[in-house]
């Protein structure tokens, strides 16, 4: 059940809207972002422009988690001081959400002071719940996921995340956080919310990590003199910083003000949803939570999680030189094309793949074929046959009976999805609408009614139907194509989408259509060559 905050409507009387605060991973800044990186964030920006059209108190954020070891050894491989890589590689992840258009509301760098203040606070509060002890780490630690593994976690004596490197044996004095004191109170939280951790599979995979018996986990690592000054430091103890992962989990009660602007923080927390990677569910769904039972603070409603993205079919790896670079791809297809090619057949539970050649398929066979011309045959018979002034329609037959079917079970069943995390469905679910209003117009053969005066009243209804059903696309598709979604009720004489529109705009008749406007193609025709990089 959603948060509630006190609105006022036009006319002035007090309303109730719901408040959403959505996440993602932040990333760590050791080289800058590929398309793999995109998927999740774009999955979650469909999510979060989506309560912003419900008319939702929407909230966003992201960042980057900069206080990483190997975020260190790649400013060492760059010959550069850490600050001035990490403001490099943090430009370069700005730069790409900002190309595909990711309308973040706050953004996270932990090596921020109210990211300090707040990592802190989470680590008193578990020594001050008798949750943190000192104690010595003997295992494998591999510096790139930042993660410790036992040895039968090991494939191959390597890292199960990263299989070219090399997992470190450690031996070191630690802080240690009681995981296991916990077991019983995560399962019965899970038990009990079975919308906890979504897709089931991926709820299924945590239990049975519980039912295995959880260990305590390290929540510090040893300063060394050799190195430069790192992290965040454990509270009265300068030998010892926290763990990137204690503290990198803390960010999403920074962004809210934790722990003191506490007036964002109980508008906004708990969460509503965490979007991550499935290689991170261990963090996120058993040391999250249990860190929020320790510190006494709400549970976030949900835990997304969604596979991997693969090139070509192929593990996305600077050694297989098949890294692609988002900003580069905007600047050649532009924006809109790559987050649809990115959430046309998104599953969250199960991998996807990325291609080069399915984006200029999309692009020219969905995009360019199924939208753009659709837009462009209405605008045009507007025109040519009533002067570009779009008519009111006269009785509907059962055609147009039918296509108001769909266009108000569309916008049903994709709500239904997008809650569900079913972005890749919500999407089909949407564009069976655009196919369908072509089918309409090939079954209409407006051209054919235009020739017979005595058809007015017919070929302004076959006109208006197509217009209106085009005008629900350009709501329906805004969470996924923002800038297209506009740019189509442009060329409908209509004003761009605010908060809201879901509701006020999303349903048949609801807005007024006058005229409407020339204006180029939305996908001109590309050559797949084109993309190659």
């Amino acid at each position: 059940m959603e948060r509630e905050i006190e609105v006022e409507s036009e006319n002035g009387a007090v309303i109730d809207a719901p408040r959403y605060y959505v996440t993602t991973a932040i990333d760590y800044p050791n080289a800058a972002p590929h398309i793999g990186h995109a998927l999740e964030k774009v999955a979650a920006d469909v999510v979060a422009r989506y309560h912003r059209l419900q008319g939702h108190d929407t909230y966003f954020s992201m960042g980057v988690d900069e206080n990483s070891q190997h975020v260190l050894r790649a400013a060492e491989a760059q010959g550069v001081d850490p600050h001035t890589w990490v403001n490099k590689i943090n430009a370069a992840f700005q730069l790409a959400w900002s190309k595909l258009d990711i309308s973040y509301d706050d953004w996270i760098r932990t090596t921020q002071e109210r990211h300090t203040l707040a990592s802190v606070e989470m680590f008193r509060r578990a020594q001050d719940n008798g949750d943190i002890y000192l104690s010595k780490y003997v295992g494998w630690y591999c510096p790139n996921c930042n993660t410790f593994y036992t040895t039968e976690e090991l494939v191959g004596g390597h890292c199960p995340i990263h299989p070219t490197i090399s997992p470190e044996w450690l031996e070191e004095e630690n802080y240690f956080f009681t995981l296991s004191k916990y077991s019983d109170r995560l399962l019965e939280h899970i038990e009990a919310h079975p919308d906890f951790i979504v897709p089931f599979s991926r709820r299924a995979e945590v239990v049975a990590l519980i039912k295995q018996g959880l260990h305590d986990f390290s929540v510090s690592r040893l300063t060394r003199p050799e190195s430069p000054e790192w992290g965040i430091g454990v509270p009265d103890d300068p030998q010892h910083v926290i763990y990137v992962w204690f503290d990198a989990l803390t960010n999403y009660l920074t962004s809210v003000g934790f722990p003191n602007d506490t007036e964002k923080f109980e508008r906004y927390w708990p969460a509503d949803a965490h979007v991550i990677g499935k290689d991170i569910t261990r963090f996120h769904c058993l040391y999250w939570p249990a860190m929020l039972m320790s510190a006494q603070l709400p549970l976030p409603k949900q835990i997304a999680v969604h596979g991997f993205i693969t090139a070509d079919g192929q593990r996305i790896s600077k050694t297989l030189g098949n890294v692609i670079d988002p900003v580069e791809l905007v600047d050649k297809i532009g924006t809109d094309p790559v987050r649809f090619a990115l959430t046309r057949g998104l599953s969250f539970a199960a991998d996807g793949d990325f291609s080069r050649a399915t984006l200029a398929r999309l692009y020219n066979d969905e995009l360019g074929n199924d939208l753009g011309n659709l837009l462009n045959r209405v605008v045009s018979m507007v025109q040519r046959y009533r002067g570009g002034t779009i008519p009111l329609p006269g009785e509907s037959g059962e055609r147009e009976v039918e296509l108001q079917r769909v266009a108000f079970e569309t916008r049903e069943h994709a709500s239904v999805a997008l809650e569900a995390w079913e972005i890749g469905n919500a999407l089909n679910i949407i564009w069976q609408l655009a196919r369908r209003t072509n089918q309409y117009l090939e079954q209409s053969e407006p051209w054919k009614i235009a020739r017979h005066p005595e058809q007015a009243g017919q070929l302004d209804t076959v006109l208006y139907s197509a217009a209106e059903a085009t005008r629900l696309l350009a709501v329906l598709l805004a969470p996924y194509l923002p800038s297209t979604g506009n740019r189509i009720l442009e060329q409908l004489g209509l004003p761009a989408l605010a908060a809201g529109a879901w509701e006020a705009r999303g349903t048949w008749g609801s807005e007024r259509l006058q005229r409407v406007v020339s204006g180029a193609l939305l996908f001109p025709r590309i050559d797949a060559s084109s993309l190659e990089l």
